[in-house]
């Protein structure tokens, strides 16, 4: 087996342009006996395996978490991680938090042993050119196959389920969707499923007549009514009351629908887009969602991977974003400030970056903006923020000591990362040595005392 075979390649158009992913297939297998095994060929360039049936991988064992580990397809090679499971993941019968596998690998999962086995067959999958679909927009090669996935099946009447964390852009993603299929100058109607209360969720999706409850004097039209010819939306569908649900199996199953109060049935033309947050499969397995219903929702699937699984699209998104809020060129993000923005998990993923970006375009004044300008503004989760913890409260300081506090903060912590050197710690700031003592006098800091009191 070639060492090619472990990775990720990018096959190129004529033109020079990258057009196709491609990787090679692999096989997990599950060790039952001195004869005895189990084989799953893998096809995904994300696998989890674990006991719930929201995995790729379902090993239904005493010993193996609900979501045991991940092999995850990088230009390096197949990584595997232990997702916190309780009885550990190994390789080769090492503990490991994240390792890459070689061929032949074995895998222990609490008291189960599968052997990793890559395979000569080949996947493809189409890139996109671009690096937006509408308003969404990445540069990675996980974005643009979306992309290209989800081009193709804009124009099509088929129903779309888009997962991902909060913050990935579902939203924006079933909108461009409705805008580039031939329902675009249809209704585009949203029905979020986390804030609508129960009691009234039935009257939301097929409206009443009057008197059909007390407080009802008037009819009205719902969601499906309102989207007729157009796009009816439900965000965070796995919020859905169990009660719902087989109402809304019904209406997608046979297109009709019933207000409340009324015997008579009549006919919608949508086209359904959903979108979640939840394991919908693990859902299932726990009886908080129909499986019939899953799988009438979920024709076509797409995954928008969270931001800290394409930290190549960090910057890209950074500089747009700041282009765009600025309404100019001339704002830009020093090296340095990208490779900052780059370090962080993002938890709350675009969301939370765009957010990070609109506040430092309202707190940074200068036209080259470095790290320490960000950190500034203490929006990373770096340091203390200046409303809250040992600051002393929402208030207590103006803008400009806050900036300050914030600054000695970097300078205290930029000197602990190397050690109480000053050289070292003045060329990650790409600041002159001289420069940084003078930055280090007027916050009172000394590098030989801190090193004496033992911050480390």
């Amino acid at each position: 087996m070639s060492k090619f075979a472990g990775k990720r390649t990018i096959l190129t158009s004529p033109d020079g342009q990258a057009s196709t992913l491609a990787y090679f297939k692999y096989k997990l297998v599950v060790v039952e006996g001195l004869d005895e095994s189990r084989e799953y060929v893998m096809d995904r360039d994300l696998v989890r395996v674990g006991s719930s049936r929201g995995n790729e991988l379902v090993l239904d064992h005493e010993t193996v978490s609900r979501n045991h580990f991940e092999i995850r397809l990088t230009d390096d090679g197949h990584l595997i991680r232990d997702l916190e499971s309780t009885n550990g993941t190994d390789v080769e019968g090492c503990r490991i938090k994240e390792a890459f596998l070689h061929p032949g690998a074995r895998i222990g999962a609490g008291d189960v042993v599968i052997v990793f086995q890559p395979l000569q067959e080949k996947v493809e999958v189409p890139l996109s050119p671009h690096n937006s679909f509408g308003r969404m927009l990445g540069c990675s090669l996980k974005m643009r196959a979306l992309f290209h996935m989800a081009d193709r099946v804009a124009s099509r009447d088929t129903t779309v389920l888009i997962t991902g964390e909060t913050g990935t852009g579902k939203g924006l993603l079933a909108e461009e969707m409705q805008l580039m299929s031939p329902r675009g100058e249809k209704p585009f109607v949203v029905v979020d499923c986390s804030t609508i209360p129960a009691h009234l969720m039935e009257t939301e999706l097929f409206g009443h007549v009057k008197g059909a409850f007390t407080g009802a004097v008037q009819s009205r039209a719902g969601a499906f009514e309102e989207a007729h010819k157009g796009t009816i939306f439900f965000d965070e569908i796995g919020e859905l009351p169990a009660a719902l649900q087989p109402k809304l199996l019904r209406v997608l199953e046979k297109r009709e629908v019933k207000r409340v109060g009324q015997t008579e049935t009549f006919n919608v033309d949508v086209r359904i887009i959903a979108a979640t947050n939840r394991e919908l499969r693990a859902e299932v397995e726990a009886g908080n969602f129909r499986e019939d219903l899953f799988f009438r929702l979920s024709v076509f699937e797409i995954r928008i991977p969270p931001l800290r699984d394409r930290k190549e699209d960090i910057p890209y998104l950074a500089k747009e974003f700041l282009r765009t809020l600025s309404g100019e060129d001339e704002r830009k993000f020093g090296d340095d400030a990208l490779r900052y923005l780059s370090s962080h998990e993002w938890p709350g993923n675009v969301r939370e970056l765009h957010n990070v970006i609109e506040r430092v375009l309202h707190l940074v004044d200068e036209k080259h903006i470095g790290a320490p300008s960000i950190m500034s503004t203490s929006v990373t989760g770096v340091g203390p923020s200046p409303d809250s913890g040992s600051w002393g409260g929402r208030g207590k300081y103006s803008f400009q000591k806050a900036r300050e506090m914030a600054e000695r903060e970097y300078l205290v912590d930029l000197l602990r990362r190397h050690g109480f050197n000053v050289s070292a710690a003045a060329k990650t700031a790409e600041i002159h040595r001289q420069s940084l003592h003078r930055l280090l006098r007027k916050h009172g800091i000394s590098a030989s005392e801190l090193e004496s009191r033992g911050e480390t």
